[in-house]
């Protein structure tokens, strides 16, 4: 890998945050990407969620007791996590499975069109070595992220116990810790996040070597994400809290069961859940879970634009890389 060096070819916002439809294949290679990776992370949904969401409403009212417990100063009772968690675990693991590949393979064929117009045949979505090499990428950064999040509080931790005896240099030294943290929790994700853009990109595994990319580009790059994070998220939520009220008749489902209200969730969960059985909210169930993966879709390409962006970025600065 070549050293970085601060780059010579201006930042583009616009190309930047619109990465997304700047594939060799445009506009429509984009809407045709989301279209199936909506579809396939709708089956997933419309599969794995039904096996979890049977045993929500406990996780639900644990949840809520457990606020109103911190709310009131008391100490919240974790004991019974266990419980739900078990039979809940097969069906919650599926359904992180699922939208996992979906959204690596997605990944992977956006970058394929993005940096070599390469696109397969009937539908972009293939499940391959590239596309698995793309999910080790993705496990990798999170690692990273944790290990590096775990190292900087075990040390941090360490520090402070020594300046316990000092209360003021201790209470410094803890803002000052806390700051450093939340920073940390932001720049390390942003410093890897085109692990996989650059690795499709030059056909080989890339994880650390992703910060020669980043480095003198991290501040527009977090302006990038920033907008298409942050954006996203709000456009997601937004979306979901929607599609949610359309299948349930609830305008009010979402705020309720995030366990703000008075009222227990468990209950406005199960009499929601009630209703599934009649088959027109079974059928705008389903449209709502569609919406759903058609905004999560959506969402996770205004980051890969991003991703990709980045590394083309680095390369026309760095016409000829050489990878080690």
């Amino acid at each position: 890998m070549t050293e970085p060096r601060k780059p010579v070819a201006a930042f583009d916002f616009n190309a930047a945050a619109g990465g997304a439809f700047h594939t060799q294949g445009g506009k429509a290679f984009a809407i045709r990407l989301w279209f199936w990776m909506a579809a396939f992370t709708s089956i997933v949904f419309i599969v794995t969620l039904p096996l979890f969401m049977k045993h929500y409403g406990g996780f639900l009212e644990m949840n809520w007791l457990n606020m109103k417990a911190m709310m009131s100063g008391e100490t919240p009772d974790s004991a019974g996590f266990a419980e739900l968690i078990i039979p809940a675990l097969p069906g919650y693991l599926a359904l992180m499975l699922g939208m996992w590949v979906v959204m690596a393979a997605g990944e992977t064929a956006f970058y394929k069109k993005y940096f070599f117009n390469e696109e397969a045949p009937r539908q972009p979505l293939k499940l391959n070595g590239d596309v698995f090499r793309t999910m080790g990428v993705q496990i990798s950064v999170y690692l990273c992220w944790a290990l590096g999040l775990f190292v900087f509080t075990f040390i941090g931790s360490l520090i402070a116990a020594i300046l316990a005896f000092v209360p003021i240099l201790s209470a410094i030294f803890v803002l000052f810790f806390v700051i450093v943290l939340i920073a940390l929790m932001i720049a390390i994700p942003i410093k890897l996040a085109p692990s996989a853009a650059l690795t499709v990109a030059s056909d080989k595994f890339h994880v650390p070597s992703t910060r020669h990319v980043t480095k003198f580009r991290f501040w527009n790059l977090f302006l990038a994400y920033l907008v298409t994070w942050v954006g996203g998220y709000l456009m997601y939520t937004i979306v979901m809290t929607l599609a949610v009220a359309l299948a349930t008749g609830d305008p009010g489902f979402m705020g309720a069961i995030s366990g703000l209200s008075e009222e227990n969730p468990r209950i406005m969960f199960e009499a929601a859940a009630e209703k599934f059985s009649n088959p027109l909210f079974m059928f705008l169930g389903i449209i709502a879970m569609i919406i759903v993966a058609g905004a999560f879709s959506a969402w996770q390409m205004l980051i890969m634009g991003v991703n990709a962006y980045a590394v083309r970025w680095w390369k026309e600065d760095n016409p000829t890389p050489n990878f080690e």
